[in-house]
């Protein structure tokens, strides 16, 4: 009986998540698509450009397209048992490089400069195409909070080995305004509701982290200058390490 409980409380867990993550996205890209419009519309009038416009439309685009991926995912999702949830492998900098394409489109008028250190060219983790998404939402909390005329992010990707699991470390260390100690592991249990009221365009934080464990991974933030909270931040996902032939630079 114990375990039956266990079963119906780990997919009522899993929905949760995946209801927060469509909610929350489908209404944010729907606001970028709307100030688009706008956008394009006053440009239009004060007879800006084609090129300059076209930037909006392009953006458009990929809000659109990014709701299809959504609705794909959810209709996917609609269809698993109740308590499965599937992993595959997934390669780590293809993921980041579409979050960062994608957080570079959504604020065009932001200068952002993000840089990816590592001495591997690929690595596989067992995840799905969310992963990208949670890439996503912590670069752009990076990029909201943050009052540098330039937005730094540097991204660490490395392999760790533990006695009993190999993990893919990927650091993400910002020059925004930090976060207290204090509020360290609060801003990963924060409610759903809380989080769409943030300036977060992702699926929020507390998201993120639910995902991660999904992915049997671990996250947590740090002081990206050690004993300084006011110096920007160091987000740290690790999340297994699919055994592929993995490629470094040095190959």
């Amino acid at each position: 009986m114990q375990k039956v409980e266990y079963v119906y409380q780990d997919a009522h867990y899993r929905t949760k998540c995946f209801e927060g993550l469509f909610i929350h996205d489908i209404s944010n890209l729907f606001q970028i698509i709307s100030n688009s419009i706008e956008l394009c519309e006053s440009m239009l009038k004060d007879e800006v450009k084609t090129e300059d416009v076209r930037e909006y439309f392009q953006m458009i685009s990929q809000q659109l397209n990014r709701g299809k991926k959504l609705i794909r995912n959810a209709r996917n999702i609609s269809e698993l048992e109740e308590y499965e949830m599937p992993l595959e492998p997934v390669e780590v900098f293809s993921k980041l490089r579409s979050a960062i394409n994608f957080t570079r489109i959504s604020f065009p008028k932001k200068d952002i400069d993000i840089k990816v250190v590592s001495d591997y060219r690929n690595l596989y983790v067992m995840a799905n195409e969310l992963l990208s998404e949670v890439f996503e939402n912590i670069i752009i909390n990076s990029i909201n909070y943050n009052k540098n005329k330039v937005v730094q992010v540097e991204v660490i990707i490395s392999v760790i080995d533990t006695y009993y699991k190999n993990y893919v470390k990927i650091e993400f260390k910002d020059n925004g305004i930090g976060i207290d100690d204090a509020r360290k592991d609060i801003i990963f249990q924060e409610t759903h509701m809380k989080s769409r009221h943030s300036k977060g365009m992702g699926i929020g934080l507390s998201l993120v982290a639910k995902l991660t464990e999904l992915y049997n991974g671990k996250i947590c933030v740090e002081n990206r200058i050690r004993g300084d909270s006011t110096k920007g931040s160091n987000f740290i996902i690790l999340i297994p390490l699919q055994k592929k032939k993995v490629v470094m630079f040095n190959d």
